[in-house]
């Protein structure tokens, strides 16, 4: 038997590469949530420069250095805490770049007949690489509201690219691996397909709600709504950046309505798997804590703490709903599909 073919019976109960590829997905979202910490703290330049910090390998952590080394954008120096959640954002990030680097050479090296998993894995780490410049950029361009946007969205693309991986590789069966178009496009029921694309619409809306909240916050506009649910008590936002922030909220009230569609799609259908019931019944758990933890900012006067814990289940939000799509996108056994 070739090591390809072996590959083929193999790959599904490889434990390095899974434990590789769930490194990788774990990682994405605490590199996220350090980046919503690091926003709301305004640690966002406690690193001056990059891909060093102050010119280090590790940076100084006493203020005395700091205050010596310091030539940033900010008036005053960053403290101590501000350097150290700025390196630990970047750290993160870096040990989840070396794990997908780990994952596509070991991919590479044994399962290369396993076009999906090989591919997927392999663009996880082409668009890691992407973010990390683009974190780059963020630094030395004073931390543009249209970079930290575009960076935060393809670091949610990386995350959707490492679930869709692992899935792929936990779920891949003997003798289905050399024929993978069939595993992501067996033949499934129309109420199957149904919930696929409720899943797959709720995620795209989940994602745009965070996006332009995070857009808005960037525009200085995430705090100018004082009130819950309305904006001041106003019907029609009396200023631009009102606007913006209003129109996260209509973007956020419709992703709360198709995102509860979705996950009761998904438990409706028959023979599903247990992951899939638990990221179905998960996703009505998040969803709500998302919005009560979107109107605990003004009511809290924007407290440090639900300003980065609305980011934090936001992404735990897309990365549930990225689960459903992904554990949808597999034949499920019945009378009109087949799980090889």
């Amino acid at each position: 038997m070739s090591s390809d073919s072996t590959g083929k019976s193999r790959i599904w109960n490889d434990r390095l590469l899974i434990t590789l590829l769930s490194i990788a997905v774990v990682g994405v979202v605490l590199q996220i949530t350090l980046g919503g910490v690091v926003r709301v703290t305004g640690s966002g330049d406690g690193c001056p420069d990059w891909p060093t910090c102050f010119g280090q390998l590790v940076p100084p952590l006493d203020q005395p250095t700091i205050d010596r080394l310091y030539d940033g954008p900010r008036p005053t120096t960053p403290r101590p805490h501000n350097v150290l959640l700025e390196y630990s954002h970047r750290t993160v990030g870096t040990l989840v770049g070396l794990a997908i680097v780990a994952a596509v050479i070991l991919v590479w090296k044994r399962y290369r007949s396993d076009k999906v998993v090989a591919w997927l894995s392999t663009a996880t780490l082409a668009l890691i690489f992407i973010v990390g410049m683009l974190g780059g950029a963020v630094v030395l361009n004073d931390l543009d509201p249209a970079i930290r946007t575009l960076h935060l969205m393809l670091a949610e693309i990386v995350a959707l690219l490492a679930i869709l991986a692992l899935v792929a590789t936990r779920y891949t069966r003997s003798g289905s691996v050399g024929s993978s178009s069939a595993w992501i496009w067996g033949k499934v029921s129309d109420e199957h397909r149904g919930a696929l694309n409720w899943a797959a619409w709720a995620a795209v809306l989940a994602l745009l709600a965070l996006l332009t909240g995070s857009y808005a916050v960037w525009k200085e506009a995430g705090a100018v709504c004082a009130s819950w649910p309305l904006c001041g008590g106003d019907f029609v936002p009396q200023s631009s950046l009102a606007w913006i922030h209003v129109s996260h909220r209509v973007w956020s009230l419709v992703a709360i309505v198709i995102v509860l569609i979705a996950g009761r799609k998904a438990l409706q259908l028959p023979n599903t798997s247990g992951a899939l019931r638990f990221a179905a019944g998960a996703s009505f758990v998040l969803i709500i804590a998302q919005m009560l933890m979107g109107a605990a900012n003004p009511w809290t006067t924007f407290a440090e703490w639900a300003r980065a814990g609305h980011l934090s289940l936001a992404t735990l939000v897309w990365v549930d709903l990225v689960f459903i799509v992904a554990l949808l996108l597999r034949p499920v056994p019945g009378p009109e599909s087949s799980d090889a």
